[in-house]
């Protein structure tokens, strides 16, 4: 189960009582509060990349090396953003296609 963007934890098992099953990790998170953490860490990103570009041609860096290592996260969290959301839309729509 993931807790927020980058945490993961043990998936816990459901037990069945009485014909109800019953979830034992109750407050999970659930795909909307997962993905609404991906965009939000998505935009973040994006705008320290935004402010590193502005800070470069300014000539106020000293750590160019800080400035690559926020690039490349800025591009990953994209990354990871754009795939979440083919995956889900691939997902939606064989749900759409599924007859009942």
């Amino acid at each position: 189960m993931i807790n927020s963007v980058g945490q993961i934890q043990t998936l816990i098992p459901r037990t069945e009582t009485g014909g109800q099953t019953e979830e034992l990790n109750v407050g999970a998170p659930t795909f909307l509060d997962v993905f609404k953490g991906i965009v939000v860490q998505a935009n973040d990103t994006q705008s320290q990349r935004a402010q590193d570009a502005l800070d470069l041609m300014l000539g106020n860096v000293d750590d160019l090396e800080r400035i690559q290592t926020n690039i490349t996260k800025a591009q990953i969290s994209m990354e990871l953003l754009t795939n979440v959301r083919n995956v889900t839309l691939e997902a939606y729509n064989e749900i759409i296609k599924m007859s009942i």
